[in-house]
Formats: C-alpha cells, sequence, structure tokens
C-alpha cells in the first residue's frame, strides 16, 4: 500500500509512515494565474492500492478540489483502489451537504472513505464510508490527566448526549451525565440552562467541534455560574477561525484538547489553554486493515 501526503494533511501523514515504517508520497501542486489548481503524482503505481489523507479544512473549497484532483493523479499514476482518508470533514453541519462529498470522491475515482466525527450522518454513500472516533483518545487522556474523583461530563446541546454518555459510561462516573439547552436570538446563543448539579464539581464538556468558540465559552460561563470548581473540553476538531483563540484564553476554560485532525497552526500551538493530541494511532491501526 502507498500512502499520499494531501497538502493539508502533510504533517499527519508523515507521522502515520513514520509508525508504519514507509516513506510516504506526495502530492504535487501548482497553481495557474487564473486560480485553477493542477495536482500531480510523479511516481507510477502500478496497480498499488492507496490510502490518501487529506483533512477538508480551512481553506475549506480549495482543499476539496485538491482532494478531488489528487485521487483524479492518481488514477492516472496507475492506482488501484484509493482509501481517502478525511480527518475533518467539511460541510457535515450542513443538512445534507456532507453526503455531496462522498459522491465527488466516487466520481473523481475513490473505491472508500475514512471519516472522523462528522457533525451529522453521512448518508446515502455510493461508496463505503467507515467512520472512526477519538473517544478512546480522550478517555485515556482524561484518566491520565484527571481521573474521576468528583468529575461530571458535559454535553453542550441536546445532541451532543450521546456522544457524552458514551464517555460517561466508559469512565464509569458515578455522577450523573449534565447537558445544557442553548436558547437561540437572532442565531446567537444568549441563554444557557444548566440540567444537573455541577456545583463544586469538575466539569468536562465534550463536544465534536469548535469552530468560533462561542457557544463553548458561554457554556463554560454558565457552568461557572453555578458553581462548577473548574471547566475543561475536549473537542475533536479545532477549527477555531475568527477570534476563538482569544475567545478562550479569556474564557472560564482552563484546559481545551483538540485533536490534529486539522493540522494546528502555529498560534494553536502557542496557545497556553490549548493541548492538542494527535489521531496519528488510530489511523495507523485502522490503515493495517486497508488493502
Amino acid at each position: 500500500m502507498e500512502i499520499i501526503a494531501g497538502s493539508s494533511s502533510i504533517t499527519l501523514t508523515h507521522a502515520v509512515c513514520r509508525m508504519l515504517n514507509i516513506e510516504p508520497l506526495t502530492a504535487l501542486c501548482r497553481r495557474f494565474s487564473d486560480g485553477e489548481i493542477l495536482m500531480t503524482i510523479s511516481e507510477k503505481l502500478n496497480g498499488d492500492a492507496c490510502l490518501l489523507i487529506h483533512s477538508l479544512s480551512e481553506p475549506v473549497n480549495d482543499n476539496v478540489m485538491m482532494c478531488l484532483l489528487t485521487i483524479s493523479a492518481l488514477k492516472r499514476s496507475g492506482a488501484g483502489k484509493i482509501t481517502v482518508c478525511l480527518p475533518y470533514l467539511a460541510y457535515t453541519r450542513q443538512d445534507g451537504a456532507a453526503s455531496l462529498i462522498p459522491v465527488l470522491m466516487q466520481a473523481a475515482g475513490a473505491y472508500q472513505c475514512i471519516i472522523i466525527e462528522p457533525h451529522l450522518p453521512v448518508v446515502n454513500s455510493m461508496i463505503p464510508i467507515t467512520v472512526l472516533t477519538a473517544t478512546q483518545l480522550f478517555l485515556d487522556h482524561i484518566n491520565a490527566t484527571h481521573g474521576v474523583d468528583n468529575l461530571v461530563i458535559v454535553a453542550p446541546d441536546r445532541g451532543g448526549v450521546e456522544r457524552c454518555m458514551h464517555v460517561h459510561e466508559k469512565l464509569g462516573l458515578k455522577t450523573d451525565l449534565v447537558y445544557i439547552d442553548k436558547i437561540r436570538q437572532d442565531s446567537i446563543c444568549s441563554v444557557q440552562i444548566i440540567h444537573g448539579d455541577v456545583h463544586g464539581k469538575r466539569c468536562i464538556i465534550v463536544d465534536d467541534i469548535i469552530d468560533t468558540g462561542a457557544t463553548l465559552c458561554s457554556a463554560a460561563r454558565a457552568l461557572a455560574g453555578q458553581g462548577a470548581a473548574a471547566v475543561y473540553a475536549y473537542c475533536t476538531h479545532g477549527v477555531l477561525s475568527g477570534s476563538a483563540l482569544d475567545r478562550v484564553q479569556d474564557s472560564w476554560i482552563e484546559k481545551l484538547v483538540i485533536t490534529d485532525t486539522i493540522s494546528p497552526r502555529q498560534d494553536v500551538l502557542n496557545a497556553a489553554k490549548i493541548e492538542v493530541i494527535s489521531i496519528t494511532g488510530l489511523l495507523v491501526k485502522h490503515s493495517r486493515g486497508i488493502s
């Protein structure tokens, strides 16, 4: 199997390849003066199975096109079955939009897709979809860092209750799961209603995405207002757009843990309140079954 580093996931791909003791291939990118993108693969692949790791992170639309063009370039270079790993799948917060991506991947020549924690389910796909989760990484980190005494897991909204219940059960907590209702006014989350007891508790919010950070930081403030002893957050995909870093820094959150599904910018790596843990081992474990 050949592993190809998509232009948005070079560091992650190289980490995976080091653990597998193989050399990655790199897709070469050229931009024309009118903005068109040309992706090429210099090696001849002779029917080899290929794993392309390419996160659909910012700039989202460029990365979607780069991924599609890289799949096409692999086919032209003689690739056999192409598995596309999308550590972060864009457009999953829009109903129906995420399902378009695998359709495009298949049209470009992909055989199957691996996705990590899409916000909404990807349905009606024309190719096999494997969904992976960072939950075990978070469980290991929580056990190693926090322990379970006086700990409460908090779902930031009703949609995240199932995810948080899984974490809660795996940790074997004696406390009840807490969840928050958000009341929006003019598309702004202005009121947080907390269901459950957080007074004197160490609270861990678990979510799939942190984008602007407004909702997460508002939830942390509400928990602190109800007497929480400390607030931490675990989010799989660190989009961190706009003023997110400043918002997190100024918030009640003591530590935000994210993964490298999106290659972290230098300012993210430098942020005092943010810790990045890697999905490398997760991808290595799953890639061994690809042929």
